[in-house]
């Protein structure tokens, strides 16, 4: 079947988007600007169009998706799903309504590596697995002249690094091990007189026992694009790194430490992933191809991140600023929104 999808937002991510979507035969409309956008929905209501990208600043993403669901279209969302808690719940709850697929682009997920990770944890080669240890760390917005819309808060939300960067590492993490987070206790830093964090550090409560400790930041000089998940069992220990992506570390306490490549994937969704159009190295276009061939019944090989989990990945950015100005553990389901959304 031949889809067109209509992407919004004519930042770097709408680019990245229409050229992925080229890349494996989707026909693309756009990139259109979101403000725009939501003052003229009109390229939303087009019969043509059977899927809508929204790639803008945080602060539109309600009014679009909203719009783009109640007119029939699946909806492929950036992170996280919306700026602030009320506009979360109200998306999760129409995309729970709408009878349409919708996505977020938890990228990592959809990598052979961190599928193959998955089910050597879900087949029991670490033992029970009881720290989640790691870090998310960036460098484009060190400096007191670096500028982007996600460092006002009406457009982007209270929480910045942790909201852009903290979830991916989260959604790995809850991927990998099936457990989900229940609370938080948090420090954060802000340079510059800025209003939202350029670091956090993160002690973590997740469902089943399991801990977690991670460190973000968008302020690490000479770090890039980093992304690190280490997990500690009761047998073993694995650490996936995001610029070595094509490798899983293995450590046990018996035995040498061993390299989890490409020829040694035992997961049949690792193996499908590689297998994508998209390529086995870039976790985008895997989601995309995986995405369409959805639309079209065919199985997926990962569990697609669903705008449920967006909410739960707000909920837990909120709960990190609310833990750093209390200096006390924060529990998920104890934060509500603060404004409400119609």
């Amino acid at each position: 079947m031949t889809h067109r999808a209509l992407v919004i937002g004519a930042g770097n991510a709408g680019g990245a988007h229409a050229q992925a979507l080229r890349s494996i035969g989707v026909e693309v409309a756009g990139p259109l600007s979101g403000t725009a956008t939501v003052a003229d929905p009109e390229p939303i209501r087009d019969p043509d169009v059977d899927v809508v990208h929204v790639t803008t600043a945080n602060d539109l993403h309600l009014p679009l998706v909203r719009e783009a669901l109640r007119n029939g279209k699946h909806v492929v969302c950036e992170k996280p799903l919306a700026g602030d808690l009320g506009s979360a719940e109200r998306l999760a709850a129409l995309a729970s309504l709408s009878g349409r697929k919708t996505t977020l682009c938890m990228n990592y997920r959809f990598l052979p590596q961190t599928a193959e990770l998955a089910h050597r944890v879900a087949s029991g080669e670490l033992g029970q697995v009881h720290l989640a240890r790691g870090s998310y760390l960036q460098d484009w917005l060190l400096l007191a002249t670096d500028e982007n819309w996600r460092l006002d808060t009406a457009r982007g939300g209270a929480s910045r690094t942790t909201a852009d960067i903290g979830v991916h590492w989260l959604d790995l993490v809850e991927t990998i091990t099936g457990s989900q987070v229940e609370a938080v206790i948090a420090q954060v830093g802000y340079i510059h007189g800025r209003k939202t964090e350029d670091h956090a550090g993160l002690l973590i409560r997740f469902s089943g026992g399991l801990q977690g400790v991670c460190t973000l930041s968008q302020a690490s000089a000479g770090h890039r694009n980093e992304l690190e998940v280490s997990l500690d069992g009761a047998r073993g220990s694995a650490t996936w790194r995001s610029e070595r992506k094509d490798e899983i570390w293995v450590g046990a306490r018996e035995r040498a430490a061993t390299l989890v490549t490409a020829r040694d994937l035992r997961s049949v969704r690792a193996r499908d992933l590689a297998d994508l159009p998209g390529g086995a190295n870039d976790g985008r276009l895997n989601l995309f191809a995986a995405f369409y061939s959805a639309l079209d019944g065919a199985p997926t090989p990962m569990a697609f991140p669903t705008f449920a989990d967006g909410l739960r990945h707000v909920r837990f950015a909120e709960a990190v600023i609310a833990s750093a100005r209390r200096r006390a553990w924060v529990e998920l389901d104890e934060v509500t929104p603060s404004v409400a959304v119609v």
